[in-house]
């Protein structure tokens, strides 16, 4: 909706009751419970803690940096492989594979 040339990408409130359909009720509490009006919308929470909280640090909770971590050194890749000890060859599959 636009009102006054403002354009807003919320949905519309919610209507207030002002008028309660008590089929039933036999309790006058639960009628008066009934015709209350829905509470109002809350109103959205400015970021400015947020922005503020960027400049202004904690020291006791202060974020340690990651620590450096160095790549392998001395690396060996080992490959397990299907050997038949009888025939003292590899497996079919193995063989074909590196063959």
């Amino acid at each position: 909706m636009c009102d006054s040339g403002v354009c807003e990408d919320k949905p519309p409130a919610p209507p207030v009751r002002m008028s309660s359909q008590g089929v039933g009720a036999k309790d006058p509490q639960s009628a008066t419970h009934n015709s209350r009006p829905l509470p109002s919308v809350p109103e959205e929470r400015k970021s400015k803690n947020k922005i503020y909280s960027m400049f202004i640090s904690d020291k006791g909770n202060k974020k340690k940096d990651r620590p450096e971590i160095s790549s392998p050194s001395d690396f060996e890749h080992t490959i397990h492989v299907g050997f038949d000890a009888v025939t003292g060859e590899f497996t079919l599959r193995w063989e074909r594979m590196y063959l």
